[in-house]
């Protein structure tokens, strides 16, 4: 995996999941299924937007010459999946910290969010690839 396309893995990443996600998603997704289900199906979209998007300007996207085939179309719905669980538990903890003023460990938690969004489009790239 180069480093042009980590670093556009994690612009897209924040884009989706922070620049997009409505003041109302953040704040009721910890409570509301159809909040956090609006968030993440945002969140996938961009992804698929984005794909699109490199895939139009680029008509080697899906060619052996950077190890992407059909089964790349895989990455949405699994990523899909994979952010919907993450943030249905980790949206009730930050939710639970954020209102005992626990900041320094919402802000870990926060953090640890991140790690596993981003493990998972790594890893789910890897192996769609390898």
């Amino acid at each position: 995996m180069s480093l042009t396309l980590v670093f556009l893995i994690i612009v897209i990443h924040w884009v989706a999941d922070f620049v997009l996600q409505t003041h109302w998603q953040a704040s009721n997704k910890s409570t509301n299924n159809w909040a956090l289900f609006q968030h993440i199906f945002t969140y996938t979209i961009t992804w698929v937007f984005a794909f699109a998007f490199w895939a139009f300007f680029d008509s080697n996207a899906l060619t052996s010459n950077y190890g992407y085939g059909p089964e790349i179309f895989w990455f949405f719905p699994i990523t899909f999946v994979a952010h919907f669980i993450t943030d249905y538990f980790t949206s009730r903890i930050n939710s639970i910290l954020w209102k005992k003023g626990d900041i320094h460990n919402f802000f870990v938690s926060i953090g640890f969010d991140q790690v596993l969004h981003y493990g998972q489009l790594f890893l789910t790239i890897h192996l769609l690839t390898s």
